[in-house]
């Protein structure tokens, strides 16, 4: 019995074990927190409201906006995604149109995340 090859979406799991990119973990996040994901094309702006909720913004009219769940990250042409989870390499996956629509984007290029302020210490 002769092996077959690993399918391109295993062999690109693999790399990105490999290759220790950091990844963005969404459970981490605060409400107030905004994160700033630049794709091929576009550069999306997340507001978080709550954990994977989101206000979404980007600089092109024909992208949508308004209220998201962050999904997480897709790898390559795959449908395979990481929940929770945004990295350079990856495609960018949310939900909008309260949850009737589905969109992936390009490769990430670029993430950026930006803390709310921490709230005041207890007196």
């Amino acid at each position: 019995m002769t092996e077959q090859p690993a399918p391109d979406w295993e062999e690109f799991i693999r790399r990105h074990q490999a290759s220790g990119v950091v990844e963005l973990d969404l459970t981490t996040l605060r409400p107030g927190d905004t994160v700033v994901v630049v794709t091929n094309h576009t550069a999306y702006t997340f507001k978080l409201l709550a954990q994977t909720e989101a206000m979404m913004t980007t600089h092109r009219p024909d992208r949508p906006s308004g209220r998201v769940r962050i999904n997480g990250c897709t790898f390559g042409a795959s449908s395979s995604i990481k929940p929770d989870h945004l990295f350079c390499g990856g495609n960018l996956e949310f939900t909008h149109n309260d949850g009737h629509e589905i969109s992936t984007t390009t490769e990430i290029r670029a993430l950026q995340l930006v803390q709310a302020d921490a709230p005041p210490p207890a007196a």
